[in-house]
């Protein structure tokens, strides 16, 4: 497991066996390439007849810079590398999943909803990296010999959502509610978003990354994951208001929407009976964040 935050302890959860975790030092870049290689050594180790890559690692978002996000990039790119230089025998067994992006690879896209069929159309570089690791990753399993899966993701949102990287904007607004402090919104209030629970993301990931282990060696397979459902900024407002029986406190900012699509709804057209595995209603998932950050607030950690 490369990466614990949001989506990678959510992806830790949901899956019954033992999880080989990767402490990564990513500040330095040999270390981090280092680190990765002794992860992925030590999964080749074990005898399990499948083993399996998730990389959900990535400190990139729409506002980084070029330079920071072309170094995230090498980094994947010389896990690649390391991955490639495996015995045959254990590059046959393995499944690689690669955490991507729906606002990354349809910002500027037109016609919604989006599908798989879709051509990209980014409108930042954290966009164009989210499709320069996808295609890294497609030309490296097609040599290599193993099978991927890689999972645009619409909106990522719940509990252990790392509100100090200035993104979630539902955890955001419900720590509203905790810390009395108003919530700043940049964008229109109809802006449409898919918004998908983590541990039903989680769910249709690990599934997926199964799955794949049954298609042919060097394929990737690509789904878009997401609740399939989108909402306007207005409506998650409106179903807090529903939920905690108040207003939030909402400043409309003017700030810079760069890279920021409009309407961003989906529809999956591959796999998609596993989309059932998407089952947490909006008041369920805002009432989960809710009750995890007032526990956290008070002392008590997450309940």
């Amino acid at each position: 497991m490369i990466g614990r935050g949001l989506l990678g302890a959510a992806v830790a959860r949901s899956r019954k066996d033992a999880v080989v975790d990767a402490p990564v030092r990513w500040r330095d870049p040999a270390l981090a390439d280092e680190d990765l290689a002794d992860a992925l050594h030590r999964l080749a180790d074990r005898r399990e007849d499948h083993i399996e890559v998730y990389w959900c690692a990535g400190k990139g978002v729409t506002s980084s810079p070029r330079e920071a996000l072309d170094a995230e990039f090498e980094t994947f790119a010389s896990f690649l590398r390391h991955i490639q230089e495996l015995p045959p025998t254990d590059r046959d067994r393995l499944a690689v999943f690669l955490a991507s992006s729906v606002g990354g690879a349809y910002a500027t896209a037109a016609h919604p909803p989006f599908t798989e069929s879709t051509e990209p159309s980014p409108g930042s570089a954290y966009g164009e990296l989210k499709l320069r690791m996808e295609h890294a990753l497609h030309d490296a399993t097609l040599l290599g010999g193993w099978r991927s899966f890689i999972a645009r993701i619409t909106n990522l949102y719940g509990p252990g959502q790392d509100l100090a990287k200035g993104q979630g904007l539902v955890s955001i607004i419900v720590a509203s509610y905790i810390t009395q402090r108003p919530v700043s919104i940049y964008v229109p209030l109809d802006t449409l978003r898919d918004y998908i629970y983590e541990d039903d993301c989680a769910r249709v990931i690990a599934a997926a990354t199964e799955r794949v282990h049954s298609e042919a060696a060097g394929t990737t397979v690509m789904k878009i994951v997401g609740a399939m459902t989108a909402m306007s900024v207005g409506a998650i407002l409106g179903e807090n208001t529903k939920l905690r029986r108040r207003r939030a406190r909402v400043i409309l900012g003017q700030g810079n929407s760069a890279g920021q699509a409009y309407d961003l709804r989906v529809r999956s057209e591959v796999w998609t009976d596993l989309d059932a595995l998407v089952r947490t209603t909006l008041p369920e998932g805002l009432d989960s964040i809710y009750r995890t950050q007032l526990a956290t607030h008070t002392g008590r950690g997450r309940p």
